[in-house]
Order: C-alpha cells, then structure tokens, then sequence
C-alpha cells in the first residue's frame, strides 16, 4: 500500500479499489473528531495527490458532482467497525469524524465518492483562485 504524509498530519493510503485517510499519530479509539487545515497551495498539492492515488486505485477516474447517496462522499459506513464516518469539506481544509471505536482509519473511499471528493476539491480551488 503506499502512502503520503500531509504536514497537517493527514495521511493518505491507497491500494487498488481503495483510497483511506488516516492520522499521522495514530488515532486513540474514543477519538472520533479530525481537522486538517490546509494553505490553498497545500491543498491543491492534496487534490493533486489524491487525483493520481485515484487513478492508480481505479481505471477511469472522472471528477464529478454527487448525484446520489452513494456517490455523495459526506457519509461511508465502515463494515469493520459496523459505524458510519463522515467528511466534509470546510473553508480552512477537512473535518473527519471517524467510525466509533476505529483504531486507524479516518475515512475509506470508493470510486464513487472519491470522484465527487475531487470534483468539490476542485471547485473550492478554482473559488479561491477567483478570489485573489
């Protein structure tokens, strides 16, 4: 699996069919609430990273607005830790709340959500890129 450390602590792992978000100091159990902040400069370098992580975890990734629940990257459902986590997209960066009582992973994504991920990291980019 390879991986790429954030300097916000944010890591990012990927293998076929499979992007996940970890933390960088590991991730107690009963902590469940994450914000990685990024510069517009660092988040562009993510959306980078995480545009060709995706595209060696799956063939034919097309960045896309959400027309469904499964494709809305807002909830995902950890069958491991059979609990829901949840991402968001903020003005500063991230906000993760990670499956209940997950040791490790923040966040899982599929083919579906990671291109509505993208597709909104890329419009937030391109507002920030209007407003200076």
């Amino acid at each position: 699996m390879k991986s790429k450390t954030f300097s916000n602590g944010l890591v990012v792992k990927h293998r076929r069919s499979a992007i996940i978000l970890e933390n960088a100091d590991g991730k107690p159990e009963t902590q469940s609430r994450f914000a990685y902040p990024f510069t517009p400069k660092e988040l562009e370098t993510f959306t980078d990273y995480l545009h060709q992580a995706a595209n060696e975890a799956w063939k034919d990734i097309t960045p896309k607005e959400a027309f469904s629940m499964g494709s809305d990257y807002d909830e995902y459902y950890d069958r491991r830790y059979d609990n829901n986590g949840y991402l968001s997209i903020t003005e500063s960066g991230l906000s993760i709340e990670a499956p209940h009582l997950s040791k490790d992973t923040l966040y899982q994504f599929n083919k579906a959500k990671i291109q509505s991920f993208i597709y909104d990291l890329q419009k937030l980019l391109s507002a920030i890129e209007e407003n200076v």
